[in-house]
């Protein structure tokens, strides 16, 4: 008995131990639209420390002291969000296409962004 009921507390503990792995702490819904603004304003201060992978590449360093409310959703769409970040001092304005994940698809200074190179599953028609 006494060897059945330590078998059965370790048993328990190790599911425990194993179910606290299970959960990373991130959310599984959609990023909500302050969330997007918040990644928004964090990347372009980012970039303006270390040059983005986009066509915005490095920002001067006052894009870094850019407060909320120089943020704004320029377009919520359909599993994205487009966030317009304005830089007063510089005169210009980053487009950051955000996807409802929280990752960053693209950034660019037009806030017009095409649709995805993914490839296509119909074959390309001939110009005849």
């Amino acid at each position: 008995m006494k060897y059945l009921l330590r078998s059965l507390v370790f048993g328990i503990s190790c599911l425990l131990a194993l179910a606290s792995y299970g959960h990373e702490g991130h959310e599984h819904g959609p990023v909500s639209i302050k969330a997007a603004l918040e990644i928004g304003l964090k990347a372009v201060k980012n970039y303006s420390i270390k040059p983005s992978p986009f066509v915005v590449g490095q920002l001067p360093a006052s894009w870094a002291s850019l407060t909320e409310d120089d943020a704004k959703i320029h377009e919520n769409k359909i599993g994205y969000y487009i966030v317009r970040v304005e830089n007063m001092q510089e005169k210009q304005t980053v487009y950051l296409k955000i996807l409802l994940d929280g990752t960053i698809k693209d950034a660019n200074y037009t806030g017009i962004f095409t649709i995805s190179s993914a490839k296509s599953s119909s074959p390309p028609t001939s110009g005849s």
